[in-house]
This record gives C-alpha cells, sequence and structure tokens, in this order.
C-alpha cells in the first residue's frame, strides 16, 4: 500500500491539469522523445515519476500547444544540456524550461526569442497541473535554454547561453511568472548551464573559458544586472571539465555531475569546503579506468547519515539510465532504478523532499517527510 501525503495548496497563477498529485519522497525525471529517435529538432517531453525503489508511479505530459494564457513546452530533442528539473524553496512546484514549439519545429534552439519564446514551466506538487505562461521574447536567442528554478513559484531564474552577437539574452536571468521579458544578471560568463540556490544564494555551473565549476551569481538571489559571476575557490579554471547539475548536502558539501571523459572528472564529483578552498575528495564512477558520465543529479542525507545521490547518466542520448549511488567512498558502485524508453532520453531529475537550507514543505517536517520515504522502501 502506498501512502500519498499531498500539499493542498492552490496555484498562484493560471495552469493546465495534465497529471496527478505527487507523492513525497519519490523521484521525478524529465524524458525527451516518443519512442522513435531524437534529433534537434522540437520533440515532447514528459515527467515520469518513481518511488525511489524504480516502480513508475505516474506520467504527466507536458504541453506540445498553445491553451489558454499557457504555452507549449517542448525541448530540442538531441540537446542533452536542456531540461534540467528543479523543486521550488518552498517545496511546491517542479521546475523546467523549453520552447513554445510545435513537435518537429526545426532547431528551436537556432532561433531567436521573440519568434520561439523561451517558457518556463511551473508543476504543482499537490496537483500536477502545469503552468507555462512565462513566455520569454527576450531570452537565449540563437542558443539553448537550459534550467530554471524558484523560490516560491512566482520568482524565476533561469539559464542558459545564446548565439554569437545575441551575449545581452544569455547568462542567468530572472523574471516572474506570466512575464515575456527578463532581466540578465551577469554578462561575462555568459554560457551558464544549470543554476540552483542554496541557502539563499544563487549559484550556477558553467564550462567556458576559464570557469569550469560551480560558482556564486552576486550575493544572495539577485534580481538586478551588474552581477559577478565568481568561480568557487578551489574550483578548475583549465582543462576539459564538463560540469552540469550539483547539489548542496551542506555547505561544506557539494556534489556535482560531470559528463566528461576520465581524465577530465567525468562521473560525481565530492567536493569539501575547509573555510578557504574547495578540494576534489574524489570522483564517484570514476575508476581511473572507464566513468559513466551523469547530467542531472539530486540528493539526500537518509536517516543513518549517509549521502544518497540520484543522478541521470549520459551513457548516450538515447539509451541512459536513472542511478542511485550511496556515497560509501571513492568505490561506491550505482543501482539502477530505471532506463529511458527506446528513442527517448532522461535529463534532469528531482526528489521530491527540500533542499538542505530551504524551507520546510507547508508544515510537513523533514523528518516525518524522511520516516515516510524510507518505509515505502
Amino acid at each position: 500500500m502506498k501512502r500519498i501525503f499531498a500539499l493542498s495548496l492552490p496555484l498562484l497563477v493560471s495552469a493546465t491539469a495534465f497529471g496527478g498529485a505527487f507523492t513525497l519522497g519519490d523521484l521525478v525525471v524529465v524524458t525527451v522523445g516518443n519512442g522513435s529517435g531524437l534529433n534537434g529538432n522540437a520533440t515532447a517531453g514528459a515527467l515520469y515519476e518513481y518511488s525511489t525503489a524504480g516502480s513508475l508511479v505516474q506520467t504527466i505530459n507536458l504541453p506540445t500547444a498553445a491553451s489558454g494564457a499557457n504555452y507549449a513546452l517542448t525541448f530540442s530533442g538531441s540537446a542533452t544540456s536542456e531540461g534540467f528539473l528543479h523543486l521550488s524553496t518552498d517545496g511546491n512546484y517542479l521546475t523546467l524550461a523549453g520552447y513554445n514549439a510545435a513537435p518537429g519545429t526545426t532547431s528551436p534552439q537556432s532561433s531567436a526569442a521573440s519568434a520561439i519564446n523561451r517558457v518556463v514551466g511551473l508543476v504543482a506538487i499537490a496537483t500536477g497541473n502545469i503552468n507555462t505562461t512565462t513566455a520569454l521574447g527576450d531570452a537565449y536567442s540563437g542558443s539553448n535554454i537550459r534550467s530554471a528554478f524558484s523560490t516560491d513559484g512566482i520568482n524565476l531564474w533561469t539559464t542558459g547561453n545564446a548565439g554569437s552577437g545575441l551575449g545581452s539574452t544569455a547568462g542567468n536571468r530572472y523574471t516572474t511568472t506570466g512575464s515575456s521579458t527578463s532581466t540578465q544578471l551577469n554578462s561575462t560568463t555568459s554560457n551558464n548551464r544549470v543554476g540552483n540556490i542554496f541557502n539563499g544564494q544563487l549559484y550556477t555551473s558553467a564550462s567556458s573559458g576559464t570557469f569550469l565549476g560551480v560558482g556564486t551569481v552576486g550575493t544572495g538571489a539577485p534580481t538586478t544586472s551588474g552581477q559577478t559571476l565568481t568561480l568557487l575557490p578551489g574550483m578548475p579554471t583549465s582543462g576539459t571539465h564538463s560540469p552540469y547539475d550539483f547539489w548542496f548536502r551542506d555547505a561544506n558539501t557539494l556534489y556535482v555531475a560531470d559528463d566528461g571523459a576520465v581524465g577530465a572528472g567525468g562521473g560525481i564529483q565530492k567536493w569539501t569546503f575547509d573555510g578557504t578552498t574547495w578540494t576534489l575528495q574524489y570522483t564517484l564512477l570514476n575508476n581511473g579506468t572507464t566513468t559513466t558520465g551523469c547530467r542531472g543529479l539530486i540528493g539526500e542525507v537518509d536517516g543513518s547519515g549517509n549521502t544518497d545521490l540520484f543522478a541521470t547518466t549520459s551513457i548516450s542520448s538515447t539509451a541512459n539510465t536513472l542511478i542511485e549511488v550511496v556515497d560509501t567512498g571513492a568505490s561506491a558502485s550505482p543501482t539502477v532504478i530505471a532506463t529511458a524508453p527506446t528513442g527517448d532520453a532522461f535529463r534532469g531529475v528531482a526528489l521530491l523532499v527540500p533542499e538542505p537550507g530551504s524551507f520546510a514543505l507547508a508544515g510537513l517536517g523533514l523528518l516525518v517527510l524522511a520516516a515516510c520515504k524510507r518505509w515505502r522502501r
């Protein structure tokens, strides 16, 4: 028997119903494709909800056409840098980003944002309702929108890149739900990958120039332009590193998903902070000869104090997996939770338990959530 603890909170803005309430403690994965293989054209996506034991709970299809105030939300099928997923700080929404483009539209990522808007999706945990009223005409022209994050379902931060000569539309950006315009927070290191907020601070990952890891964007959760991107001290400034998603276990422990080669740190990197410098302790899934590169990443601390990580692998664009790794040391082995359907691909992953340092979920304590999750397993 499965116990479902659903939040009873109203959506703040117009939404279209596509699914049902999520189960706290489950995993949700962005899945791109329709089973026929992936290319660079606009492709439908869905949210697959899994128990941590690997049982498929539900599938919620993302909208492929406008409906009322809501827009389509599709992806570039072969763009592995897209489709990252986050749980909002208040625990009430999942957030992701894509394009207002019908499936089959040629290379939506190469379009001007004014022609094919970049869309942010908010998915209510309590109901499964999807809000795609945020369609930006000034963001990520000529390239990919990659991730979106919210604190409360209203304030939104996005990350991505832009085409040549269009740098003013790139980088980390701020907007609000239902808006059509956004504010560029930073004008340097604008080819950014995944953004997230931990302990009130906005962070971003990038693999551009000498910014090859995770860094801060200004101070706190900025909403105005002129912010400075600062690479965390100790992170690499040269080489062929390829960081994507990241997760803070606490203020002094950071895990980074990297889809690079063995020698470039591919796998899941564990970094620790001594008050001055971040130091790479080891890279999970990388034995120095072979590696399993990862892109999506989330984690939790279990009842015994162990770090429990969940990641989407980059085995290939059409046959990747959702895995679990309990960090017992550098040689820890992964367990496959689920495999992407043939012809489709997993992208971002979220765990329906708040991040460390975030607010509790609508009156439910973290201990209750953890106990519920472990009971189900």
